[in-house]
């Protein structure tokens, strides 16, 4: 008896075979299996896919006649193309979709059946990345900067910053974006995100914060990574406030001051409503200005008194007019 049932599904498994029988898949991804049958015989007979342990008792979700389950009609479909074979297609999987299914033709007296089987799990997160969502120089200026972290890959991932302490990380924020302002910007300090779902947890690369100047709203910061390219604030040595020192070129009239023989830093205030202007007038074009201002009160001094009319006095008159 027990040869007999062997010998009847090598029979059935000739009669229909299928590319796949044991699929590993993850939320949110496609399923495509491929059967071939005897053309011959089943070419116009009804085939289905059918859920459940047993295949006497299994539910039909979508056949090749039109029907389709409620849950199927608009991520699955079963395609009889006769010679190229017959194809179920699943998309959008999800964790309930996991368990045992049959491929079948429907036939008198028993169905040909080919069980498969569907394990659908989470999929892992990736190590996220991360990345401003504006210019990092207005660091320098000290405006806040948002840092977006995402993973390429991952069901349901979740995210949390945290900045590096010891011995435990201090968690900052709860959410794909961090805001970066002076109010929370007290010292020098490395941050990450941390990406996870219910598979794994993954890090990112850290961002190192460096404060050159504390303020709760005028502060000066730096912010590099090796996920990003690198920019420079010159320190401050006086308040924020009263000026800022950077070696960026000015189309405008510069002030140049020599520091050493090399480095030239120009002095700019900032004031409250973020403009620049310059502090002062250099030495040397004060000195041009009054001595150019002392030239020419002299030269008109000169013009005038050349341009006076010549008066003759009594002696110089001519004796014949005496």
């Amino acid at each position: 008896m027990r040869g007999l049932y062997i010998l009847l599904l090598a029979q059935i498994s000739v009669q229909l075979q299928c590319d796949k029988t044991n699929i590993q898949a993850t939320v949110g991804s496609t399923v495509m299996i491929i059967c071939t049958y005897r053309t011959s015989q089943y070419r116009f007979s009804k085939k289905y896919w059918c859920a459940g342990d047993s295949r006497s008792s299994c539910e039909v979700r979508m056949d090749t006649d039109g029907f389709s389950d409620a849950a199927y009609r608009t991520r699955a479909q079963i395609i009889d193309r006769v010679s190229k074979g017959l194809i179920v297609s699943i998309r959008d999987l999800k964790l309930e979709d996991t368990g045992i299914y049959w491929v079948a033709i429907d036939k008198i007296y028993a169905d040909l059946m080919t069980r498969i089987q569907v394990t659908v799990t989470k999929e892992a997160v990736d190590k996220p990345n991360v990345w401003p969502l504006s210019s990092l120089e207005r660091t320098c200026w000290g405006e806040p900067v948002v840092f977006r972290c995402g993973s390429a890959r991952g069901t349901n991932a979740q995210y949390t910053w945290y900045r590096v302490g010891h011995p435990n990380n201090i968690v900052l924020h709860h959410s794909s974006d961090l805001c970066l302002q002076c109010s929370n910007i007290i010292e020098d300090s490395q941050l990450f995100c941390s990406a996870y779902n219910d598979v794994s947890s993954q890090s990112s690369d850290f961002v190192t914060l460096q404060l050159l100047q504390p303020g709760d709203q005028n502060c000066v910061y730096l912010i590099s990574s090796k996920a990003f390219s690198s920019y420079e604030c010159i320190r401050s040595t006086t308040p924020l406030s009263t000026s800022i020192q950077t070696t960026e070129s000015l189309s405008t009239s510069i002030h140049p001051r020599k520091l050493g023989s090399t480095v030239t830093v120009f002095q700019l205030t900032w004031s409250q409503n973020k403009t620049m202007c310059w502090s002062g007038l250099p030495l040397w074009y004060e000195c041009l200005r009054w001595v150019l201002f002392s030239a020419m009160i002299i030269f008109f001094s000169i013009v005038h008194s050349c341009s006076k009319p010549y008066r003759f006095s009594a002696q110089d008159k001519h004796p014949k007019y005496v």
